[in-house]
């Protein structure tokens, strides 16, 4: 696991248990913890870690809000993996030394995993870097 996500974790006082579940992820509010499903490959594991960490850093006490509606839970969903595309892709500046706007975007989503639903927020992502 990177540095900096352990320092999100730390950061954020969140405890993380990995082991037998149903879905590939989950963050407990009332509990601040994250749970991730062990059946996970490492690049998806990262990804859940970091999409329920944005529920933690974003959203911690707002429980009542993500149940409230549909719409609201899209919007929360849609934060939470805004929150995961950004750390990935600053890591990918970083590791690939590219600049931001030489990006291919559709080979960084590629290589991250990242489904085409969220295409808009890997062009916003760049666009406002």
């Amino acid at each position: 696991m990177a540095e900096k996500v352990i320092d999100i974790i730390k950061e954020l006082g969140v405890a993380v248990i990995v082991g037998d579940f149903d879905n590939p992820g989950y963050y407990a509010p009332e509990l601040n913890a994250i749970y991730i499903d062990e059946k996970l490959d490492e690049c998806q594991h990262e990804a859940v870690l970091l999409h329920e960490l944005g529920h933690a850093a974003k959203q911690k006490n707002e429980i009542e809000l993500y149940n409230a509606t549909k719409t609201m839970k899209l919007k929360m969903e849609c934060e939470a993996n805004r929150f995961m595309i950004s750390y990935l892709f600053h890591r990918y500046i970083k590791y690939t030394g590219e600049e931001p706007y030489r990006i291919d975007y559709l080979e960084f989503m590629r290589q991250n995993d990242i489904p085409l639903r969220d295409e808009n927020i890997v062009k916003e992502i760049i666009a406002d870097y």
